[in-house]
This record gives C-alpha cells, sequence and structure tokens, in this order.
C-alpha cells in the first residue's frame, strides 16, 4: 500500500473515530423516574429533559440527572409543647418527591443538595410551629390533627421551590420523665374518682330502690289494715246481731211507739 493510501486509510479512521464520539457525546438516556436539567457551560437551561433516550449539543451540553420518585427522609428533634412541656424524642417520617417540571429551578437554587439545604430545615422549622399550637395533652389525643397542621406548614415551604409533600407520619413523641409521672398520677387520680363516683351512683340507686320497696311495702301493710278493719267491724256487726238474738224472749212488745224496734237478721 502506498504512503498516499495510508494516510487516506488513516484519515478515514480518525473520521469514522471522531464520528463515533460526536455521536456518543450528542446521546443521553434519563432513567424511569428520573428528568435530566440541561446545562450549557454550566448555565441551566429552561428546559428539562423526560426519561428515555435524548439529544444534546455534544461536548458544551451536560445533562443533570434529579431523582422525581417518592423519597422518605426521617427528622428526629426536640420541641416544646404551647404549655411549655418538653417532648424529648420526637421522629417525623416524610414523603415527598421532585416537582418535575420544577427540577431545573430547584437544581439552579439549590443543587443536588436539596435535602440537607432545603428540605430538613423546612421540616424542623414546621415541627416546632405545629407542636407549639397544642398542650402536650392535645398532642397525646390529637396526633393525627397535629400531623395534617405540620404538613401543611412544611407544603407552604417547600411546594413553591419546587417539592411536593405527599404524606407526614409522626412515629415517636416521648415527653420527660417528670412528665409521664404527672399524666400517671392525673390517671390515678382520675380512676379513684370515677370509682368514688360508681360506688356514690351504685349507693344513690340502692337507697332509691329499698325506698321504693319501703313505700310498697307501706302500702301493702295500708291494704291489709283496711281489709282487717272492715273484718274486724263486720264481725262486731254480727256478734251484736248474735247477743240481741239470745236475749229475746220470743214475745213481742206489749206496748208500740212510733219507731217499732226490729231484728236485721241474716
Amino acid at each position: 500500500m502506498s504512503l498516499k493510501n495510508k494516510i487516506i486509510l488513516g484519515v478515514t479512521i480518525g473520521v469514522i473515530i471522531l464520528g463515533i464520539i460526536v455521536l456518543l457525546a450528542s446521546i443521553t438516556t434519563v432513567p424511569t423516574g428520573y428528568v435530566g436539567v440541561k446545562t450549557r457551560f454550566g448555565r441551566v437551561q429552561d428546559d428539562v429533559i423526560q426519561e428515555g433516550l435524548n439529544l444534546k449539543a455534544p461536548f458544551i451540553e451536560n445533562i443533570v440527572r434529579i431523582d422525581c420518585r417518592t423519597q422518605k427522609y426521617e427528622v428526629s428533634t426536640e420541641a416544646s409543647s404551647k404549655d411549655l412541656q418538653k417532648i424529648t424524642n420526637l421522629k417525623i417520617v416524610v414523603n415527598y418527591n421532585v416537582d418535575k417540571n420544577n427540577a431545573n429551578n430547584l437544581y439552579k437554587e439549590v443543587g443536588q443538595n436539596y435535602q440537607t439545604v432545603l428540605i430538613e430545615p423546612a421540616i424542623l422549622e414546621s415541627i416546632k410551629q405545629g407542636i407549639s399550637q397544642y398542650t402536650a395533652e392535645e398532642l397525646i389525643t390529637k396526633r393525627s390533627e397535629v400531623a395534617d397542621i405540620i404538613i401543611n406548614l412544611l407544603k407552604e415551604k417547600l411546594e413553591n421551590k419546587g417539592i411536593i409533600v405527599t404524606a407526614l407520619n409522626i412515629t415517636d413523641l416521648n415527653f420527660s420523665e417528670e412528665f409521664d409521672t404527672a399524666v400517671e398520677e392525673k390517671q390515678i387520680v382520675e380512676q379513684e374518682t370515677q370509682k368514688a363516683q360508681y360506688e356514690l351512683e351504685k349507693a344513690k340507686v340502692e337507697n332509691e330502690k329499698k325506698i321504693e320497696n319501703a313505700k310498697a311495702d307501706a302500702e301493702v301493710m295500708r291494704q291489709q289494715n283496711e281489709q282487717i278493719t272492715e273484718n274486724y267491724l263486720r264481725l262486731k256487726e254480727i256478734e251484736n246481731q248474735q247477743k240481741a238474738i239470745e236475749k229475746w224472749n220470743g214475745q213481742l212488745p206489749t206496748t208500740t211507739s212510733d219507731v217499732i224496734p226490729f231484728l236485721n237478721i241474716k
């Protein structure tokens, strides 16, 4: 092979290799659940590349992949209730995802370390705001309501930044030992009070029952007395009639008057 042909062959191979390099540099892929933020000479562009195979300007454009899948972030902190009771161990789990349409703005303003820079401080601030609106007792009895307040506060802080908050759960809520002791003592007092009230109501019912029984017994006695009195009077009447019969000698009286006595013999 002549020198000229060798040169031509070398140039051709070089062009092919360069073409392959340029082609590879012009193609990029974005995984499922991600979006690509395009930068040109380090400057963030307005358009966002969706998942799949995409083209870009070789060597001058770069694609930064942003995870837009639902992510979980857990925070452990301390807080104080409305009545100044200290919560020593408060754990909250937040589910969120990056808004695909605003991923470029999020990357432009915050960068890829948005969890530490943006999300965690917003969560801590929302927790303190929400917890401070409730007393310690309400934090125990209204946990779901407290969680709703905190998530609404968090949405106000993050959604305009390109972060969509989908769920928030309070997984642990512990107070100081002094507060736990006070709650336990209060429960004991309430239980004793309820027991005393029950005993009082029970005694009241039993007393009312005795009164009703006494009234019933008195009514029975009254009726029995009436029956006894009626029978006694009837018996006396019969005895008087019997005595009158026994005293009569069988003769009619010799004198009469306007009133003629008679015997009522039945």
